[in-house]
Parts: C-alpha cells; structure tokens; sequence
C-alpha cells in the first residue's frame, strides 16, 4: 500500500503543473452582445458561455421583451453550441494557438465586426516562434472543396512582403437566360486582392476591375476597392480567406486548401528557415 500512495503522490506532481496553467473563462450571451466580447487565453484553457437572458426576465409581468433565442457558432465551423435556443450553457477548451471569431447565427454572420455586431474573438496565445510563417512556397492554386469550379490565385512577393490573390467566382445571383456573354458566361466574376503580410495573416483591400475588353488596349479597365480580406494559413496546406465585400454586403470565411501538393516541401523548407531566423 505504501509503494502504491508513492505512486500515485508522482502521478500526482507530474500532472499538476499541466493542471495549473488551464483556467476557465466564463462569456454572458446578452440580449444583443457577448459580455465579454474579446477574450485572450492560452492553449488548454475553456471559454463557457452562458445564456443569461432567464435572470433578466425573471419578474416581468408586463410589457417583456420577448425571447430571443441565441447560439454560438465559430466563423470557422470548428465549433457550435447547436440549433438557436435560450437556457443553455456551452463550453469550448482551446489547445492551438491562433485568433478564433465567433457569432450568434441568428442575430449576425461570420466576418462582422465584434463592436458593433453580435460577433466576439478569442485570441489563443502561443510561443511567436511557433507561429507559421507566410512564404512564397505558398505561391499556387487555393480551393474550397464545397465549391468546386471555384477559386484563388495566391503569389507572395517576399521582397516587398505583399501577397496577391486572384478570385474566380460567380455573381451573387443565377444571371437571367437571355443575357448572354461573348465569352464564357455571363454568372463569371473575379475579384483582386493586394496588401502585406505578416507572420501567417495577409491584409488585403480587394479591387473590381471593369470598362475593359479581351486582349485589347485601350480601354484601359477600371479597377475599384470594394471591401476588405484577410488571408491566414495554419500551415503549408490549409488556410481562410475572411472577406468584407461592401457593394453587395455580403460578409464570410471561406475554407481553403492546394489543388495540387507538388510545392508544399518548398514551403516547409522556406517556413523552416524563417523560424530559424527569429
């Protein structure tokens, strides 16, 4: 019996220093906002939130607000409390270092700001040294899965620490049939996007170029920012593009991978000396 209280009194000291660096952070779903609604923890720790809308109707007889069901839901779909509902409570531990935003997906969309809509952020602190680092071995073709026939062109220019993205998309909205393209079809829509970058984020203002015609100049074609994006990779094979497309109010995060694989080695071996060079 003796060896075994030893034993387990080691088992014990090994496990506590984990133990004590894991804390609970604790979010109130408010009527109309996240209280707190931006929160910086460190990988192991647990965010809760807490529909808190029960207490503040308790005692109300007349002229109550009415009830209004919430959720949370990452911008990402890592993570989701579920279906809209009240009374509940949702917890969510955060191992990975990095910025994770969240929205109530009856009341607001991923991509919205956190001041002003019911969105919130949660910044995962790491090691700097471990963050990954953008490089031009990412220089390829991007995709989502989910909408294939889709797609970005991404270059990185390291020696003036832009990166460059080409979208190829569609319009908002099926076209009607008796409009009809010269070339292609008339749904066709791609967009631009330049900034800088810095360690895995790029910065980006996206352009619409317009006015110009195929394989001629002039017309020299037009081109007008029309929104925000930021691009971020967790490695040499996964990232998200966040857009904020003002003319059409259309906001969201879309998921993105390598067509191909053939150029990821380049890019863990410039990652790997940017690393080293910290």
């Amino acid at each position: 019996m003796k060896h075994i209280a030893i034993f387990a009194a080691i088992c014990m000291l090994a496990v506590s220093p984990l133990m004590t660096h894991a804390e609970t952070y604790w979010v109130s779903v408010e009527t109309t906002f996240f209280e707190p609604n931006d929160l910086v923890i460190h990988p192991g720790d647990t965010v809760v939130w807490t529909d808190a809308r029960e207490d503040n109707e308790d005692g109300c007889s007349y002229g109550c607000p009415p009830v209004i069901d919430h959720n949370v839901a990452a911008d990402n779909q890592s993570f989701s409390s579920g279906m809209p509902d009240d009374g509940w409570t949702f917890e969510q531990t955060f191992d990975d270092p990095g910025e994770i935003f969240y929205h109530c997906e009856q009341h607001s969309s991923a991509g919205k700001d956190i001041n002003i809509f019911m969105n919130g952020r949660i910044t995962v602190m790491g090691d700097e040294e471990g963050v990954f680092q953008i490089n031009p071995g990412l220089s390829d073709a991007w995709y989502n899965p989910d909408t294939a026939g889709q797609g970005f062109f991404i270059i990185v220019f390291a020696e003036i620490g832009k990166l460059f993205l080409a979208w190829f998309t569609y319009e908002v909205e099926r076209p009607d049939e008796s409009v009809i393209a010269l070339l292609g079809e008339a749904g066709h829509r791609w967009l631009t996007a330049l900034g800088d970058y810095s360690d895995n984020q790029a910065a980006l203002d996206i352009f619409v170029a317009s006015g110009g015609i195929f394989n001629a100049s002039p017309p020299a074609p037009d081109q007008e920012m029309d929104g925000e994006m930021i691009v971020e990779f967790s490695n040499c094979n996964e990232g998200t593009v966040s857009y904020n497309i003002a003319s059409i109010g259309q906001q969201g995060v879309i998921p993105i991978q390598r067509i191909t694989l053939d150029k990821v080695p380049l890019c863990e071996a410039l990652e790997a000396q940017l690393q080293q060079a910290q």
